[in-house]
């Protein structure tokens, strides 16, 4: 058992000083004052840090030099977790974009024998695609497209969300049928690459999709005679994920979004290969992505993924769009956490969640150590 003490916790549902927080084996045990520590509590001083729930990020798509597309395996989720935890990110869902069928049974069957022994870090698949729209499928490659088949929503669903998390989906080409199979499973159905209108949109939120994927990208632009998908999640107020990185989306229309759809909308990252590492180029959907001055983009200017992490898009949210620290602090743990149904375990700092916290420089808001299921990482500063 230990204490860590002396830092300004942010517990995701408040702020508190002159506190402590319990950890035993891999859990949070407790939230105390400072003069109400166990004797027996070993005390780790964080000299006046910030200490905040650990990141969870619900669309990775590779990093540290490998695509979860390209090496769908064991090793790749390893390297994706040792990559991405100096950054904050203490779990994440590993992104499967459009590709053939045999890949997403692959997937499936990797994740389910992955979690079996760290069902803590990788919290479940991210299906983005193949169901999406040809008009808005940005770099997915355009043979991979296609409808969903009775066959495959069956085995999605009943490998479940323990397995996938979520599932991106063009509302267009899916019956509603399949969404509420999938729903009846437990497993997501977040709108996405799609070219969808608004009225169409907005009858299959209600209808069981409950969650919208990057928005803004691969979707429609919102226009005064048609608000397009963006306009559905504005009015119907999902569960919604944004690339806070100032190329995807500009910060002006992060802060209309975050006024619009205040704690349905949280951080994603879209992090490609590259990150964490000095690679120049990668192929993504069949087309080599360029990678300078912090963006990804292929030889037309099509986005190709982000260099975003969690840790950065904290700092934007902060910085940029001038969101508060306790609530960009939510956007990218508690909710997050919320949104795919596991915020009784994951988000908080408070009894029973698991021991997974990030401790942020005070001033500059720089990860300085990483907690992860009760084991301190120090992190050298990058």
């Amino acid at each position: 058992m230990y204490a860590l003490t002396n830092c300004t916790i942010f517990t995701g549902l408040e702020i508190l000083t002159d506190s402590a927080v319990i950890i035993e084996n891999k859990h949070i045990t407790n939230v105390v004052n400072s003069r109400a520590i166990p004797p027996q509590a070993d005390i780790i001083d964080l000299n006046k840090a910030i200490l905040a729930p650990g990141f969870i990020d619900l669309q990775l798509n590779g990093c540290g030099g490998r695509f979860f597309n390209d090496d769908i395996s064991e090793k790749t989720l390893d390297i994706m977790t040792e990559t991405i935890l100096p950054t904050g990110c203490t779990s994440f869902l590993p992104t499967l974009v459009s590709g053939p069928d045999r890949d997403v049974v692959r997937a499936l069957k990797v994740v389910r024998e992955y979690r079996k022994k760290s069902g803590d870090t990788v919290l479940g698949l991210h299906l983005e695609g193949p169901y999406l729209s040809h008009k808005r499928r940005g770099i997915h490659n355009p043979d991979m497209i296609r409808q969903p088949s009775d066959e495959m929503i069956s085995l999605i669903a009943k490998y479940g969300p323990e397995v996938t998390r979520i599932c991106t989906i063009a509302p267009e080409i899916i019956e509603p049928r399949h969404i509420m199979q999938l729903k009846k499973s437990g497993v997501r159905v977040s709108a996405g690459h799609s070219a969808a209108s608004c009225q169409l949109a907005r009858e299959m939120f209600r209808g069981g999709i409950s969650m919208a994927t990057h928005l803004f990208n691969g979707m429609e632009p919102l226009q005064g005679r048609e608000p397009s998908l963006v306009g559905a999640v504005y009015l119907e107020k999902p569960w919604t994920g944004i690339i806070a990185d100032g190329v995807h989306v500009s910060w002006d229309n992060i802060e209309l979004a975050k006024n619009i759809l205040k704690n349905k909308l949280f951080c994603v990252t879209d992090a490609t290969s590259a990150v964490g590492t000095d690679i120049t180029e990668f192929v993504l959907g069949g087309q080599t992505i360029y990678v300078k001055d912090g963006k990804c983009t292929a030889s037309d200017g099509t986005i190709g993924g982000s260099m975003l992490t969690m840790d950065k898009a904290l700092h934007n949210c902060v910085n940029h769009v001038k969101i508060e620290l306790a609530e960009a602090l939510k956007m990218t743990s508690l909710y997050p956490a919320r949104a795919i149904g596991i915020d009784s375990e994951y988000g908080m700092i408070a009894p029973d969640y698991q021991a997974d916290l990030v401790i942020l420089n005070n001033e500059t808001l720089k990860v300085r150590s990483v907690m992860k299921g009760g084991q301190l990482h120090n992190i050298t500063p990058r």
